[in-house]
């Protein structure tokens, strides 16, 4: 497991909660928005586990909540689940202890201090009434789709930043098929995350939250930046993160590359530096795989 710096710096431009695929269920939603911070209730949250499967249409996302009611008696709360913060969520479903749940939908107008323009964000939510037993144990599970974001050519990820570093270092453009052009062709990366912030208006801190990446064709190598670079190990099949007594004030993002794993790649940039020795933007971009490889040790 690496330990490292909690949150990332150096991005030019940052992955932002557009491209999230969204997060935890949040107590009394409309009253506080996407980062909950009153707390009438003692509804604890014990466990939750996350799996993503990563996918360059769609990213399908389960996860279970196991909620501990402090409480003597029972307590009922508005439980919502934000389904639009400008990606959509497909095929929502929300189970409690296995059984289907109804869920109606509301909009709420959201307002930030450093947004560009004064008519704020629309937020959907999925809402529904959940009841808390005193004294016991409640299972919230639910399931949905969100398309993740592709990265083009205007936003430049500190992975895709290194395609003008390699170009601008060629002397001649690179004849269609050789290994330049296919490294060229194949750098193209999507975008994804989970909100965690979310889960902050339940009671005291979540007991442990572990959030698991899959990318089923060629496993975690495809991922190419993620965040935060905390409590996280590359397991064959995944990429995991495995927090306790979590206090949630960020939220996983990661970026990845359906083209090549990590070694794939590192093969194909030792291969062009043959033919291509003197470019400094390949050798800098070798240097930015390796520290990635690296890390998923």
């Amino acid at each position: 497991m690496k330990m490292t710096r909690f949150l990332a710096t150096g991005l030019i431009i940052a992955l932002s909660v557009a491209c999230a695929a969204f997060g935890d269920a949040a107590p009394d939603p409309l009253n506080s928005g996407l980062t909950p911070s009153a707390r009438t209730h003692r509804v604890w949250m014990a466990f939750e586990e996350v799996n993503m499967h990563l996918g360059e249409e769609t990213v399908s996302v389960d996860a279970t909540f196991r909620f501990s009611n402090l409480s003597e008696g029972k307590t009922t709360l508005e439980v919502g689940f934000p389904t639009d913060y400008n990606d959509d969520v497909e095929d929502l479903e929300v189970f409690v202890n296995g059984k289907t749940v109804t869920y109606r939908e509301e909009k709420e107008k959201l307002y930030y201090p450093d947004l560009v323009g004064g008519d704020g964000i629309t937020v959907n939510w999925a809402l529904w009434d959940m009841a808390f037993p005193g004294k016991a144990e409640t299972e919230l599970r639910v399931s949905y789709k969100v398309k993740p974001r592709k990265n083009y050519d205007f936003f430049i990820t500190p992975y895709r930043d290194f395609i003008e570093k390699i170009e601008s270092g060629m002397l001649q453009e690179p004849p269609a098929g050789s290994t330049v052009d296919r490294l060229l062709a194949g750098m193209e990366t999507f975008s994804t995350g989970y909100i965690l912030v979310t889960g902050s208006g339940w009671y005291g801190s979540i007991g442990e939250a572990v959030i698991n990446v899959y990318y089923q064709p060629k496993g975690p190598g495809v991922i190419r930046w993620f965040n935060p670079e905390e409590e996280y190990k590359f397991l064959p099949d995944r990429l995991q993160w495995k927090f306790y007594s979590l206090h949630p004030t960020f939220n996983i993002q990661l970026e990845f590359n359906p083209s090549f794993t990590v070694d794939e790649e590192i093969a194909l940039v030792t291969e062009a530096l043959r033919s291509d020795s003197n470019n400094q933007g390949l050798k800098d971009f070798l240097d930015y795989l390796r520290g990635l490889r690296e890390k998923m040790r």
